[in-house]
């Protein structure tokens, strides 16, 4: 029972840190250069918020360990070296979600493919600020960071 117990609670930590750090920069964005109507932010939001819920926010720290574990990637490892794991893990949950939360959205074409170059930019770009904010917030929560103590 309590393994089971800490896996929830751990699943809940990286599921909301995920939210909190990518959905509303994303939303503004969406509303003021995709040009879409409050209603579609809404509704991408909170398609956003369900996705991440079902599993994304998990799989992006997830997506983490496995990438520092194969490129022997550590705490101690440079900040570019970091940088290139954050990077890859925010690009490969990240095209995979937004597409999904886009389409589940029911957004327009020109919407969708103005919307998406932004947030696969600041989904990579911001990888490495999000990485340590995930490890920061993991820690909040008596969990082990994954590379930024």
């Amino acid at each position: 029972y309590e393994l089971s117990k800490i896996k929830l609670e751990e699943y809940l930590v990286d599921t909301s840190s995920r939210i909190l750090f990518y959905v509303p920069a994303i939303g503004v964005w969406e509303k003021f250069v995709a040009g879409m109507e409050n209603e579609e932010v809404l509704k991408s939001r909170g398609m956003a918020v369900l996705v991440n819920a079902v599993g994304v926010g998990k799989l992006h720290t997830l997506c983490r360990k496995y990438l520092a574990k194969l490129t022997k990637t550590d705490e101690n490892s440079s900040p570019r070296r970091k940088s290139v794991v954050d990077f890859a893990s925010g690009l490969i949950v990240g095209l995979s979600s937004y597409s999904a939360v886009l389409y589940l959205a029911d957004v327009s074409l020109q919407e969708g493919l103005t919307a998406m170059p932004f947030a696969m930019t600041f989904t990579c770009l911001s990888g490495n600020i999000y990485g340590r904010f995930n490890d920061w917030y993991r820690q909040k929560f008596n969990f082990p960071p994954i590379l930024n103590k």
